[in-house]
């Protein structure tokens, strides 16, 4: 009788072996797709420097100036957080708020500074 009471659990749904394998499975999946993003973010970082110092030493800028237009394009949003966000901005013009994805004001028609990369 308890050969019974135990298969009924066991085909009732108490066992989770498979639900286990399958976690582990998307757990593994999500640690590999998280290495390949940091790969990827560390490649555009090296790339980044070097543009930057290409762009640096042929025009003789200064790391100050790098920093003066990186606070310039963070502010565009209207918050200094150290990310470009779209979302709603006051446009300089009329004052009105419009989404910064328009690319101008919904309003005066003002166009927005357009990041050079979408």
């Amino acid at each position: 009788m308890s050969m019974m009471w135990m298969g009924g659990l066991m085909a009732g749904g108490w066992d989770r072996s498979n639900e286990v394998v399958q976690v582990r499975e998307q757990a593994q999946n999500q640690q590999q797709r998280i290495k390949e993003l940091e790969h990827h973010v560390a490649r555009l970082s090296l790339l980044n420097q070097a543009l930057w110092e290409l762009i640096r030493d042929r025009l003789s800028l200064s790391d100050a100036d790098l920093q003066a237009k990186a606070n310039d394009v963070d502010m565009r949003d209207g918050v200094q957080d150290g990310a470009v966000t779209h979302g709603p901005l006051q446009c300089p013009q009329c004052g009105r708020i419009s989404n910064s994805r328009h690319g101008k004001c919904l309003y005066c028609g003002l166009e927005f500074e357009k990041p050079a990369m979408e």
